[in-house]
């Protein structure tokens, strides 16, 4: 009797032992365009996924959360920009104006300033 109860037992206290890891990202989990949820950012301008903080084109502090950064995008032709912010909706690319950019319904615009660029909503 007392083999199978320290048996038992010394299962019992191995088992109370083990740790498992669970990881709250799942870095191999994609988002609705099949970027990477974990790097990547879909790009309608570009139609493909992209990691912003290494190819955008412009990078300055989020308007609205300035401990966050803003992205944003050009076209080749730079006739085009698409921003990546917190509070702008996905999607939202602007067209060229003279002195930077505007949305499509006039609401969000990058503008130019002496030494760098701003979004004003």
């Amino acid at each position: 009797m007392k083999k199978p109860l320290s048996s038992a037992i010394l299962a019992l206290i191995l088992t109370a032992c083990t740790h498992t890891q669970t990881s709250s990202i799942n870095e191999n989990s994609k988002d609705l365009h099949g970027c990477t949820s974990a790097n990547q950012s879909y790009s309608f301008l570009k139609q493909t996924c992209v990691k912003l903080f290494e190819i955008a084109d412009i990078k300055l502090t989020d308007p609205t959360n300035h401990t966050l950064s803003a992205y944003v995008l050009l076209s080749e032709d730079k006739q085009q920009a698409e921003i990546f912010a917190l509070d702008i909706p996905e999607n939202t690319i602007l067209d060229v104006v003279k002195g930077g950019y505007l949305s499509k319904d006039n609401k969000i615009r990058l503008i130019k300033t002496a030494n760098s660029w701003k979004i004003i909503k």
